[in-house]
């Protein structure tokens, strides 16, 4: 295993515009818009603008005729974010690094569009020497003061170009503290709990270079996000890729250089075979007026999702209490269980092929890529299972792992084929089963034609998508090369689930990899929910990852597990309703053994998902701020996170006492609207009154924990 850490120190038609000189254009006509978001360019200058209402880049020609940056601004408060004049994007193009403009690179023009979801400015250059064409593409989306960015390009000759050093973009900007989030990073079941996931910061010294990132799945060691506190405002980014990335942060005096970049990927740009850098995004956010979460929250809506909402469902698992010991009659009790509990996901997870569970219960690998259901197990089909699920009134989920398969079933007839296996310096990486290398063309046309004639044999409405192995390919034969193998591949899975979102437009899809090892935002765009870690228990685990990864990410995309665990049994526990309000912050999960659910549990497990269901709707549309240290806390403290929905008007406070002792704490929300009168209410009580949201963010309000159960919630709706 590698070392624990990564951390290094060391749609409307386009709007032509045209490459004539001129001053910079502070107020440029606007050329393109989309609710807030806009692009303005004075006709007469080399000069482009692109924000929404909080955030305007410009960007323009200098003297060498290069692009750069010139101004990044917050229009309502009238700061600007002060960055060098410098391009923010390189790459090397047959072994030439290559800025856009200056010598041998020509500049073509810059066009403007209205997008379904947004705006978008195109930069275009040509590369006369190499033959190439590059174009420079920006986004922004109506409530998000952020910008979208990648690069393309493409071979304008009959040569290929090797092309290496993939840069997302690059910009020196004021000195300031730097906080980001842990990954996964390993096995977390076998670690403590406060290993995945973890908030840090650091103030570099001068001369100082620090990068975070992953050579492998994108959050194996850190999540692809960060914050430069700049003291009155917030600088963000982050890159949307869900293979190795790096983000550097370099202290050069009283300025911090940051680049988002792909270390070690070299790939072949040919003709008609294109090059698109993978989207990373930066923006810009007043403390005073919000946090990061919140500002990215118009971005992830419009930009990453398209529109898609989120849709937080009470789910139910089979694999924790069950494993691969799961047939018809077992799951038919288990589905009118769940569905008197209020349950309104059931997934049948892995283990319902031919040739599963042949070394023990939980043994998910043998008879991986058969892709067919054990009729011994499930006689009915697992279509007549869905249907029994629907008339239950619950959705249907079932688990796959598309792209691994049991070496025992290859080359068999209509199974995976030996040559469309991943390898690394020839080997497979493990005993008993091996990856599919997506970029084979035959490969990937046999994974999606897998998955195509499950969903329309069975009709799930949700999959459960896992990825619980991973090698960086280098075998010959895949349509890559030594150097881009991982990238390939990453290129198709995106491409994978894109076609099921086109033809399942319904489909409900999980974010799975061996936990959360692709907590990314790439994936966050093709998926709807995502397992944080496998390790669900205790409370105060689940907690600590909720509390982390709401950081970057919606709670509503954050799914965890109510889990009978050794030390925190459900039958008996004297505060189950900690347990279970501790994976309310996020999408709550439960599984359990159908068995061994007593009666007296079960109805307080069922008030419990109905008091979720009270809250789900703020949650569902939330952003999160940690209102305390992040989980665990001492054992005399409180942890606290607040949920923020409808532009402030709701908001729901969970906090959490660290032991059963006696104690109170004064909460004080964010983000309220200060004029407005909220009604405050206790989950466990009547209302405890009303104030305005000043008084409330200023005075704050007093939780007293006094016997009860030590997760208290709160409900504040403006009038």
């Amino acid at each position: 295993m590698r070392p624990f850490s990564y951390l290094r120190l060391t749609l409307a038609a386009a709007v032509l515009l045209g490459a004539a000189g001129g001053a910079l254009a502070a107020d440029g006509a606007v050329v393109a818009s989309r609710g807030d978001a806009f692009i303005r360019h004075d006709g007469g200058s080399d000069v482009w603008s692109i924000g929404s209402t909080a955030l305007e880049l410009t960007l323009g020609l200098n003297s060498a005729r290069t692009l750069v940056p010139q101004r990044l601004a917050n229009p309502v408060t009238g700061r600007e974010w002060d960055l060098a004049s410098e391009p923010d994007v390189t790459i090397t193009l047959g072994g030439e690094r290559v800025s856009l403009g200056g010598a041998g690179v020509t500049f073509s023009g810059a066009s403007a569009r209205t997008t379904d979801n947004g705006v978008r400015l195109d930069f275009t250059f040509e590369h006369t020497a190499q033959r190439a064409r590059i174009v420079r593409s920006y986004a922004c989306y109506p409530g998000s003061p952020t910008i979208e960015t990648w690069t393309r390009v493409e071979a304008t000759g009959s040569q290929s170009i090797e092309t290496t050093s993939l840069v997302g973009w690059q910009l020196t900007m004021p000195f300031g503290h730097v906080r980001w989030l842990g990954g996964l990073r390993g096995d977390s079941a076998n670690s403590d709990e406060s290993a995945s996931f973890y908030l840090d910061d650091r103030a570099l010294e001068p001369g100082e270079r620090v990068e975070i990132g992953s050579d492998r799945r994108s959050s194996e060691d850190f999540i692809p996000f960060f914050v430069v506190d700049g003291g009155r405002d917030h600088f963000y980014g982050g890159v949307m890729w869900s293979a190795g990335w790096s983000i550097s942060f370099e202290r050069r005096d009283d300025a911090l250089r940051v680049t988002s970049y792909f270390p070690s990927v070299i790939t072949t740009v040919r003709p008609q075979q294109p090059l698109e850098v993978p989207h990373t995004f930066f923006g810009l956010t007043s403390i005073a007026a919000s946090d990061e979460a919140g500002a990215l929250r118009g971005f992830i809506e419009n930009g990453i999702r398209q529109g898609r909402p989120f849709q937080p469902l009470v789910t139910f698992n089979s694999w924790f209490p069950y494993g691969t010991r799961i047939d018809e009659d077992t799951m038919v009790a288990a589905i009118d269980r769940a569905a008197s509990l209020g349950v309104e996901l059931f997934v049948v997870d892995a283990g319902w092929w031919q040739g599963a569970g042949e070394t023990n219960d939980y043994d998910f690998e043998s008879g991986l890529g058969t892709w067919t259901e054990d009729q011994d197990r499930f006689p009915s089909s697992l279509a007549s299972l869905a249907d029994y699920t629907h008339n239950a009134g619950m959705k249907f989920g079932l688990w796959v792992e598309a792209t691994r398969v049991a070496l025992s079933t290859v080359d068999k007839p209509g199974m995976a084929r030996e040559p469309w296996l991943a390898t690394h310096q020839r080997e497979y990486g493990a005993q008993l089963n091996a990856q599919i290398c997506l970029s084979s063309e035959e490969a990937r046309q046999w994974v999606l034609n897998q998955l195509l004639n499950l969903i329309r044999r069975v009709q799930p409405d949700y999959i459960k998508w896992d990825n619980n192995f991973w090698i960086n390919c280098d075998r010959a034969g895949h349509g890559h090369g030594t150097g881009d193998g991982a990238f390939a591949h990453t290129k198709a899975l995106y491409g994978i689930l894109a076609e099921l979102r086109r033809q399942f437009p319904d489909l409900l899809i999980e974010n799975v990899a061996g936990g959360g090892n692709t907590l990314d935002f790439g994936m966050l765009g093709l998926t709807d929910v995502a397992w944080m870690d496998d390790r669900s228990a205790p409370a105060v685990h689940v907690r600590h990852n909720l509390e982390g990864l709401t950081f970057a990410f919606p709670p509503a995309y954050l799914l965890s597990f109510v889990i009978d665990a050794d030390g925190e049994p459900m039958a008996g526990n004297p505060d189950l309703s900690l347990m279970v309000r501790s994976r309310m912050p996020g999408v709550l999960g439960v599984t359990y053994h159908n068995d061994y659910l007593h009666e007296d549990t079960g109805l307080e497990l069922a008030g419990q998902i109905q008091s979720y269901k009270l809250l789900r709707d703020i949650v569902g549309r939330s952003t999160a701020t940690l209102l305390s240290d992040q989980a665990p806390v001492d054992a005399n403290n409180w942890d606290v996170i607040q949920e923020l929905a409808d532009e402030g008007n709701r908001a729901v406070v969970f906090a959490f006492k660290g032991n059963p002792d006696d104690g109170r704490i004064v909460v004080r929300p964010k983000g309220l609207n200060r004029g407005a009168t909220y009604d405050v209410q206790s989950l466990d009580a009547a209302s405890i009154g009303s104030a305005t949201g000043d008084s409330l963010m200023e005075d704050g309000i007093e939780i007293v924990h006094a016997g009860t159960s030590r997760a208290h919630v709160l409900i504040l709706s403006a009038r």
